[in-house]
């Protein structure tokens, strides 16, 4: 399979049947602290700082990509909406839900790579969880841009590159293999979720692992490219800081939400800007950014060293496949303020327990070391193994 269908084909799998989508068929998720399962909280926080009333969204033109939760609330209270997904199930349960409640809602399946959204059409565009898993993003952004009408604004949520759970999320994806899936998905449920599949941590955790696409972007970069497509920034919060990974709240790091005014009625066409864009990719946290701090790097050698005896089969798959849930656990535990990763980080700093935690797989599970031969020899010996 190329590249292009897989991206396609993996991504609506993975959103349909593993994340997410199962999740949000036919309502929104209850509050979680330090989540987004609920969108309706993140929503009216959107909406004050676009200073948009929820009495005034009633006729407003809306566009949104996703599992259909946001279009609802925007439907609910009166918008005009057009719905975008990749998966069809998607849509379908969307549009049934529409036609049930007599809302104005028109979803349709489509990649946002070839899909027509029309020019000049909307009033608001809402893009959370998003821009950071489309193909090549700053594409999607000129079709975006072009698609607000003049004085149209757009919430763009985004992987902010500098974040430290986004670290921990790169690091989990350069060590696994695809063939993982399966034996990850079933460890962390059995471990986490009470074996339970349709759950929010077991969908983050298949999202955050094995999604195509997943690119972090520095603001920067973001709205150097929404400038040059004739956009302004209405809000942002100025973090332009290229990375921090210390403190111990669930973000290090702002700057990873942007709010965009349409200053003027003109089609940008893709062909002509393509080669100024900034967003085409993202930034991989392990590969390219240059890291000051010693231990960071002491880090990174040591996710590399992981990769390395793991693809010479001198570690075990399964071990790896435990380690990558546990590292997982540093930054996205279901509750934070119950993980013992999180705990010891704030006593002695994210980056130390890290180390602590790397240096202690390999010297345990490396299957060429002379612990583990002496520890299996001896169950042989006894007639154990």
């Amino acid at each position: 399979m190329d590249n292009k269908n897989y991206y396609k084909n993996m991504t609506n799998f993975l959103y349909q049947e593993l994340a997410w989508g199962h999740m949000f068929k036919k309502k929104d998720g209850k509050y979680i602290k330090n989540t987004d399962n609920n969108s309706e909280i993140y929503i009216k926080e959107s909406l004050r700082k676009m200073k948009i009333p929820l009495n005034k969204l009633k006729n407003k033109k809306v566009f949104n990509i996703g599992t259909g939760r946001e279009s609802r609330f925007f439907a609910k209270h009166g918008a005009d909406v057009t719905h975008l997904d990749i998966g069809k199930s998607t849509v379908k349960n969307l549009n049934n839900w529409a036609k049930k409640n007599k809302k104005k809602v028109f979803s349709f399946s489509s990649d946002i790579e070839t899909a027509k959204i029309g020019v000049d059409k909307y009033d608001i565009i809402f893009l959370s969880g998003i821009y950071q898993h489309i193909n090549v993003p700053a594409l999607a952004l000129v079709k975006f841009i072009n698609a607000l009408k003049k004085d149209g604004l757009m919430y763009m949520g985004f992987y902010r590159s500098g974040e430290f759970k986004y670290f921990i999320v790169d690091a989990i994806r350069f060590i696994l293999e695809k063939k993982q899936l399966s034996e990850i998905r079933n460890l962390n449920a059995i471990l986490f979720t009470l074996g339970e599949f349709n759950h929010y941590q077991s969908s983050r955790v298949m999202d955050d692992f094995f999604v195509p696409k997943k690119h972090n972007f520095h603001p920067r970069d973001i709205i150097h490219d929404i400038k040059l497509l004739g956009g302004k920034i209405f809000y942002f919060d100025n973090d332009f800081r290229e990375y921090s990974h210390s403190g111990s709240s669930y973000f290090s790091i702002g700057g990873d939400r942007i709010y965009i005014k349409k200053k003027f009625s003109k089609l940008i066409k893709e062909s002509v800007i393509k080669k100024k864009l900034r967003t085409l990719n993202g930034k991989n946290q392990i590969t390219d950014i240059k890291y000051k701090e010693n231990i960071i790097n002491q880090n990174i050698k040591l996710i590399k060293l992981i990769k390395k005896k793991y693809k010479a089969k001198k570690i075990n798959q399964i071990d790896v496949s435990s380690l990558c849930i546990g590292l997982y656990q540093f930054t996205r535990p279901l509750v934070m303020e119950e993980s013992e990763y999180y705990q010891k980080s704030k006593k002695i700093g994210r980056h130390n327990v890290v180390n602590e935690y790397l240096k202690n797989f390999i010297n345990n599970f490396d299957q060429s070391n002379k612990n583990i031969k002496a520890f299996n020899k001896k169950l042989a010996l006894k007639g154990l193994k």
